[in-house]
């Protein structure tokens, strides 16, 4: 009785802030603007029994607040100014979130990584593109994922209802006017009573884009002496890429009992970097030659991936997931320096004096198998799981004669506990236990296991505010790279190699966190610290007269970051800001060296919308990381999009980096015996303009939700060839 009461008077409370409507067929209910920021969703989900609606438009877009989770429910003409998943991601501007437009790509701005998902169910950013803004019924946007999602960063979770009739035709290609640019992609579902049989596919090529590399390295040899040399990029540098990917998938749901979900890839992946410029020796005596640098990788990926999940009772389910891969990637790269003779007006090359030929064919076979239990109680949730994943590796040096081969094996157990006490304070608490089992041909079999503990502690200050701490102890993963003992040359100079004697270790992670949410404002402020003692890092050591490059555990690496994320609907309806700065510095004490390095970096997007046209724009200034004795610099880009939408179709036109004058790309190691400073340029970005089309024909309107929890995927074993 006090369930229906409660209920009711839930109803009544929506019905008061709708409008009144005759009733029609699909009964939609249309709701206006309303504060939904101080809603404890948890609360009144424990209370009464679940319902569905058959449809609900909301009409402006409402962001809820749960305990382990956001909820972004879009709004009408959100919905009808969107194409596909992708852009109707866009439009809700979930702050920290950065949708490239230029290759439909999803990152996060702290460059943690994002697992995506539909109904929980792990997926690719093309999946979400594929998917109609109507079947999009809310974004879970999950910042402090569980120990069962793994090391993941942030969870975005697209729950949506299925069509039990009909089809839809989707597609989304861009070209660019004035560049070798291109992002092509199709899709087509089909449905039928519970079962969906979709396919997609899609083709990324860029071909003749100007790419100059200008690098100084200084050298010290054993003796104290020190030199540098230099290179100065030559017209010839470029860089292409012809990556493509096709999906077949049949999804069967029963939303109150049972779902399974078959899903056959395959990715072909091809890129090419080239790289021509004049090496000069600023040693006494030294000379100027003439420097060729091409590396070319090839990479094909077929994945077979089954998922099951059935509803035991209302408060407990089981999960099972089954992937099997393959990859195969060949790293192919040559260098070579050669004398250069000067002529009357040009030059030539005389005799050769570096030749290095690295070519490296990989396959790898992997299963991963997982099976997890859920209960769920009125304040208090559980999970358990447990899974393995066994890899055999195989990488062929052919310049060196040598078949690199390791079984690798790694089991994972876990389970974690959610309890709410009281209106304000809940808690999470997991375990994990990973052990891992490296077995190369021919070289001592290696047994390794760490506990990976989680806590997260939450006080909500008022319906508006919440404070939370986490703290996580993360794991490393070996690869066969790090472990290989074959050296591979990487100029006349320096030499590359792994060290079997590496042992795995430990990241401990501490994150202070307060939210404030409400009305027209959303608003994140954080710290973390990182320390990982024994982390696995490169090092440079003199070995006869070559410079060695070698992985070795190191004594600890470091980091502090300070940041915060915001979004503002500035004008309600019309546009939405989100941005967001943050600085970080990093540590690194290694046996023989100890670097400090400190980086400011900030984002900004916005969403300018009406009238069916909308306006979007994307910054993002360098992100650099720092690890070992190596400075990793990000990009510094800026985008402008506008489009607009003509029933299922959408027209736009985008401009890359319209006011800078080149795209540049920082990297620095600090070496004392051999480092550098590097800078990968390219005006061939600058100002590129590209022109694209997308459209959304489908038909069907009935509907039926189901949610797959279980996040898997299968990470490459394989090794590329050296280089700089």
């Amino acid at each position: 009785m006090i369930k229906k009461v409660l209920l009711l008077a839930g109803i009544l409370a929506v019905f008061s802030t709708t409008k009144a409507h005759p009733a029609t067929d699909n009964d939609t209910i249309e709701v206006v603007y309303a504060d939904t920021t101080g809603i404890d969703i948890d609360s009144i989900e424990a209370s009464i029994d679940h319902i569905e609606l058959d449809e609900v438009t909301v009409e402006a877009s409402a962001w809820v607040r749960k305990a382990d989770r956001n909820l972004l429910f879009p709004n009408a003409q959100q919905i009808k100014q969107s194409s596909n998943g992708l852009q109707l991601l866009q439009m809700l501007q979930i702050p920290g979130v950065i949708i490239n437009p230029t290759d439909n790509s999803i990152a996060l701005a702290d460059k943690n990584e994002v697992s995506l998902r539909i109904n929980g169910r792990p997926v690719d950013n093309k999946e979400i593109q594929a998917l109609s803004p109507e079947q999009i019924v809310r974004v879970e946007y999950i910042d402090n994922p569980g120990v069962r999602y793994g090391e993941v960063g942030t969870v975005i979770d697209f729950i949506v209802k299925n069509p039990t009739s009909g089809g839809s035709f989707m597609g989304d290609l861009t070209q660019s006017v004035n560049r070798g640019f291109g992002e092509y992609w199709l899709a087509a579902k089909a449905n039928s009573g519970k079962s969906e049989f979709s396919y997609s596919g899609w083709f990324s090529p860029r071909w003749n884009l100007k790419m100059q590399r200008d690098n100084s390295e200084h050298y010290e040899l054993p003796d104290g002496t020190r030199y540098t040399r230099t290179e100065e990029s030559l017209d010839g540098s470029r860089f292409e890429q012809w990556n493509n990917g096709h999906s077949l998938n049949y999804n069967y749901l029963d939303s109150k009992k049972q779902m399974f979900n078959a899903t056959l890839k395959f990715y072909n992946f091809q890129y090419e970097n080239l790289f021509r410029g004049l090496l000069t020796d600023h040693s006494p005596g030294g000379t100027t030659n003439l420097m060729f640098d091409k590396e070319k990788n090839c990479r094909i990926n077929p994945q077979l991936n089954l998922y099951y999940q059935n509803n035991l009772t209302d408060d407990q389910l089981i999960m099972a997931n089954i992937v099997a891969s393959y990859e195969q990637p060949n790293s192919h790269r040559i260098y070579t320096e050669d004398e250069l003779i000067y002529t009357d007006d040009d030059f030539k090359t005389g005799e050769p004096l570096v030749g290095i030929d690295n070519l490296i064919k990989s396959r790898t076979y992997s299963v991963l198998g997982e099976v997890d239990y859920e209960r769920t109680w009125e304040n208090s949730r559980v999970t358990a799981g447990i899974r393995h994943t066994q890899s055999w590796i195989t990488n062929d040096y052919v310049e060196q004669g040598i078949d690199d081969h390791m079984n690798q094996g790694n089991s994972y157990i876990f389970g974690e506990y959610w309890m709410r006490l009281g209106k304000h304070f809940d808690f999470s608490a997991g375990i994990g236990y990973s052990l891992y089992s490296y077995a190369p041909r021919g070289r001592e079999s290696h047994t390794y296991s760490i506990w990976r503990p989680r806590f997260t502690a939450r006080y909500t200050i008022d319906d508006y505010s919440s404070l939370r701490f986490n703290f996580v102890r993360m794991g490393s993963v070996i690869t066969l790279d790090m472990l290989s003992p074959v050296v591979q040359e990487i100029d006349g100079i320096q030499q590359s190699t792994g060290n079997p004697d590496i042992k795995p270790y430990a990241t401990y992670k501490y994150e202070l966190q307060y939210q404030y949410n409400r009305g027209i404002f959303y608003g994140k402020l954080g710290a973390f610290y990182t320390h990982a003692p024994g982390a696995i890092m490169p090092e440079k050591v003199w070995v006869g007269d070559k410079i060695l490059t070698r992985y070795n555990n190191q004594k600890n690496a470091e980091e502090l970051r300070f940041y915060l994320d915001t979004r503002v609907m500035v004008v309600p309806d019309w546009i939405t800001l989100s941005a967001g700065p943050a600085w970080h510095r990093y540590w690194m004490r290694g046996n023989n060296y100890t670097h400090t390095y400190n980086n400011f970096y900030a984002y900004a997007t916005f969403e300018l919308s009406h009238w069916n046209f909308a306006l979007e724009g994307m910054l993002q200034t360098n992100f650099n990381r720092f690890w070992g004795e190596t400075l990793e610099g990000g990009e510094n880009v800026h985008t402008l999009k506008l489009s607009y939408n003509y029933k299922d179709w959408n027209f736009g036109v985008m401009v890359l980096d319209p006011f800078i004058n080149d795209y540049k790309v920082k990297s620095e190691n600090r070496n004392r015996y051999a480092g550098y400073y590097r800078e990968m340029t390219s005006n061939a970005i600058k100002q590129m303009v590209a022109f694209s089309v997308s459209w959304n024909l489908n038909w069907g309107r009935q509907h039926e939700a189901g949610q797959q929890r279980i996040d898997n995927s299968i990470n490459s074993g394989s090794v590329n060839a050296a280089g700089k």
